[in-house]
């Protein structure tokens, strides 16, 4: 009970910290959240940081590219169990074509030139058991990556990615899917994704045992 109580107390102080917008104080408290609770996989605080700060929202053992403020755009909720390469890119809003100009002075308000953003910022939803490839692009004109697809490396994605689909290419194009519609159904009806590490790891031969696209 008092480890809990420290631990929740230690989550509130680091998470104020980080508040407090200082690169070099960000950057010490993230090095103290990741050492204290075990890396990406397993880090709650990192996930709430994220969640009030940046407005990214990162469920639990998802790693990788997603922790990165630079690459990932308010808004954007991701599920568990996701897998990130470090250099993806997921873009919430276009340069407008219907101005004069396609330079950012003329539209963004944070640049203090215009009073408000002229163009939409789209919100993209990745489900649970998503792989996302090396330097893939997500672009605006995508809301959905859905449970279990894979996106493979230098794609570029223009539209929403159906469940268990492998997409790949420029753009991105369905190659095949991981497995037949009763199986992927099965799996998702399932929701093994919201239990917990610890539960299903009490059964790993259901993990280990390789499923073919036609089971």
């Amino acid at each position: 009970m008092k480890l809990r109580i420290y631990n929740e107390l230690a989550s509130r102080v680091l998470c104020a910290a980080y508040g407090l917008n200082n690169d070099m104080t960000r950057r010490l408290v993230l090095k103290v959240v990741l050492f204290l609770e075990g890396g990406e996989f397993y880090s709650s605080t990192l996930r709430k940081i994220f969640a009030r700060y940046h407005g990214i929202e990162i469920g639990m053992y998802s790693y990788g590219g997603c922790f990165s403020v630079d690459n990932i755009p308010p808004g954007t909720r991701i599920g568990r169990y996701c897998s990130f390469a470090r250099n993806i890119s997921i873009l919430a809003g276009n340069h407008p074509l219907e101005l004069r100009s396609t330079h950012p002075f003329f539209y963004n308000s944070q640049l203090g030139y215009v009073q408000t953003t002229t163009i939409p910022r789209t919100k993209l939803a990745i489900g649970n058991d998503v792989w996302i490839g090396y330097n893939a692009v997500i672009l605006p004109s995508v809301s959905l990556i859905a449970d279990g697809a894979v996106i493979g490396a230098g794609s570029i994605v223009v539209d929403n990615v159906p469940p268990f689909a492998v997409v790949a290419g420029n753009p991105a194009r369905p190659v095949r899917y991981r497995f037949r519609k009763e199986t992927a159904d099965r799996i998702i009806e399932s929701q093994w994704w919201n239990k917990s590490i610890e539960e299903l790891a009490g059964a790993p031969s259901e993990f280990a045992t390789f499923l073919k696209p036609e089971e």
